[in-house]
């Protein structure tokens, strides 16, 4: 055991150091003397293990919100909507001994990027205390569906607010949390496939920002981290206007799956449809029926190219679960939908 001087000690923890693991997608940043690391996309996380009784995060996020997990337990969320703080105390007054704090994030890439410098402890860090990382990992490409867009609002006529987007409890997290799997996300509400909802603030689709650290900008990643699954969930944006032409959509959905084989060679690609779906909205046009027909015809084309895909179906929001904010799934409707994933994805692990 540590003696008290140690325990009381305060202790700068490097982004890099073996003690910290970071579940995400990032890039370096050197200012000055500071060492950084810049993230972006929803599900990115910042996990410590140390031996003490206090913990700040060095995290400057602007617009976000994270949920801080402590010894497995979750606590209130760190609110950084109106924060543009970089320090934030997230664990004081804890027993002796070791201690592992996530802290993670819940909005999406599109409410900012996200500054980590490390942790600043009153302890000492302890490497060989970081739980082993999951066996299963998944990444998941969607639109605000998988970013848990107004997930945790039970007034689907309440707008967008970065308190109730929480990608950890839309079917993408839920899904994740059932096959213990780590989870990633590339989405972004409001795109499309190959074309985006009427509202976007800009014409690039959800396949445009895959090589990237974030929507934000163009920073390459280098696909060190490897998925067992890459699940895609486009297409509800694309017929916000009504049917989107065929074959652009089916050649988009192809060049897609395409573009994720060649950086991940072995993941299973999924593609699935739902919830917000439906055959009577917009009027006259059945977007349910024709999103499903030409995911189908996609599907066929890949296994013509030699690219074998699996297709899913979650089924579509009736009411009878309630809704998030703007017609979005809410909490009981994600929960349905993310079992349902994680028994078809369970039949292939």
């Amino acid at each position: 055991m540590l003696a008290c001087s140690t325990l009381d000690k305060q202790t700068a923890v490097s982004p890099f150091d073996p003690a910290v693991h970071i579940n995400g997608r990032f890039a370096k940043e050197v200012a000055k003397k500071d060492t950084a690391l810049r993230t972006s996309f929803s599900g990115t996380a910042f996990t410590i293990a140390f031996e003490g009784t206090e913990a700040s995060i060095l995290l400057k996020s602007p617009g976000n919100v994270f949920n801080v997990i402590i010894n497995g337990e979750e606590m209130p969320p760190l609110d950084l909507s109106t924060n543009s703080a970089e320090k934030h105390l997230i664990a004081k007054d804890l027993k002796k001994g070791i201690h592992v704090i996530s802290v993670a994030k819940r909005t999406e890439s599109s409410q900012g990027d996200d500054i980590f410098k490390g942790f600043e402890i009153k302890g000492s860090p302890k490497k060989e205390a970081l739980p082993p990382e999951p066996k299963m990992k998944i990444e998941f490409f969607g639109n605000s569906i998988t970013a848990g867009y107004g997930v945790l609002d039970p007034v689907k006529e309440n707008t967008y607010s970065p308190i109730t987007e929480d990608v950890f409890s839309s079917y993408a997290g839920v899904a994740a949390k059932i096959l213990n799997a780590e989870m990633r996300t590339v989405a972004f509400s409001g795109r499309g496939l190959y074309r985006n909802h009427p509202d976007s603030r800009d014409e690039r689709p959800l396949p445009s920002f895959f090589p990237y650290i974030s929507v934000n900008n163009d920073i390459p990643w280098d696909f060190s981290w490897q998925p067992n699954f890459a699940v895609i969930n486009l297409g509800t944006n694309d017929f916000a206007l009504g049917a989107p032409d065929s074959a652009k959509f089916v050649n988009s959905m192809v060049e897609f799956a395409k573009q994720i084989r060649e950086k991940y060679h072995k993941a299973e690609i999924v593609i699935i449809d739902g919830p917000m779906l439906n055959d009577f909205y917009p009027e006259g046009v059945s977007s349910l029926a024709l999103c499903r027909k030409y995911l189908d015809i996609a599907k066929e084309e890949l296994a013509k190219a030699g690219l074998e895909v699996r297709r899913f179906s979650l089924s579509p929001q009736d009411g009878s679960l309630g809704y998030g904010a703007d017609w979005h799934p809410g909490k009981k409707q994600a929960e349905k939908n993310g079992k349902e994933l994680a028994d078809f994805l369970s039949f292939y692990i």
